[in-house]
């Protein structure tokens, strides 16, 4: 017999982050990164990655009410020029998560914790990296 879950089970935030930015820029990301020659091919290429946040209760019953999500994102390009651009457009797309439905989940809220920097890449790489920090606050949709 299987025991009934009493608490919400929430979204996977970094999936939701990235279909959003499949489907609005189009670039390719995901979680782990490409490697060798199908790298070069993917850039510009955003590597999401999860790196912490907490569910949040607030009813008398314990409910949990939503989940504060910190995301990483790392936007990989030729150049800086290029990771410049790509991350202004990462940055818009995450903002317009926010009041959206996307994978099982509802994005209450979107906001930056770090704004965008330069990630130091491997010496002698033709590949520029400028990553920040996002917020996302979800719920079970």
């Amino acid at each position: 017999m299987t025991t009934p879950l009493t608490a919400l089970v929430f979204p996977d935030v970094e999936e939701m982050v990235i279909n959003q930015i499949l489907d609005v820029l189009t670039y390719e990301a995901a979680t782990v990164r490409p490697v060798g020659d199908a790298f070069t091919a993917s850039l510009p290429f955003v590597q999401v990655s999860r790196i912490g946040g907490v569910r949040v209760t607030g009813t008398l019953e314990g409910r949990r009410l939503h989940d504060d999500a910190r995301i990483s994102l790392d936007v990989y390009a030729p150049s800086r020029v290029e990771a410049t651009d790509a991350v202004a457009r990462v940055r818009a797309a995450v903002e317009q998560m926010q009041g959206t439905s996307r994978n099982g989940g509802y994005v209450l809220l979107a906001w930056e914790e770090t704004g965008p920097a330069v990630r130091p890449e491997e010496p002698n790489s033709n590949v520029t990296r400028i990553g920040y920090t996002a917020g996302l606050r979800v719920r079970p949709a």
